[in-house]
């Protein structure tokens, strides 16, 4: 009996662990997913900062396009169609791969406006999509 019950506690114990897991799995794979015309609620945004603090920055850049866009930009049907796909996470990766280009070439380059110049002609072949979505963004700034 005491087998028995050892057993049955040790399947609900491994249950248990296994369910943790793939909880736990499901919520690393979800991060960043969310569409960056669209803002996570305040407790998914601490989740994601937790596992990469660059999710503040990005945050921060999402509410600065604001001040470039009207009211309701980021709702607009084209807007969605054009850039729904467009995800936190691929804007963390963007940031990433910007500052990388800058420390590596920041030695070549010492006029940052330069370096700048020359880590934009690299980067936005890379990331075509977020180079069209800033476009879209800041033309309408001076329009």
């Amino acid at each position: 009996m005491c087998n028995n019950l050892y057993s049955k506690g040790l399947f609900l114990y491994m249950s248990l662990t296994l369910l943790a897991c793939q909880t736990n799995n499901k919520e690393l794979i979800e991060i960043g997913s969310l569409s960056i015309l669209e803002y996570p609620d305040s407790q998914e945004l601490q989740v994601w900062i937790a596992s990469d603090s660059q999710y503040k920055q990005v945050f921060q850049v999402r509410k600065y396009f604001e001040d470039f866009v009207y009211e309701g930009f980021f709702d607009e049907k084209e807007i969605q169609l054009k850039f729904n796909n467009l995800t936190w996470s691929k804007m963390v990766e963007y940031q990433k791969r910007y500052s990388n280009l800058l420390n590596k070439y920041s030695d070549i380059y010492q006029d940052s406006e330069r370096l700048n110049k020359f880590v934009d002609s690299l980067i936005l072949t890379e990331f075509p999509e977020i180079n069209k979505f800033t476009e879209e963004i800041f033309k309408l700034r001076y329009n």
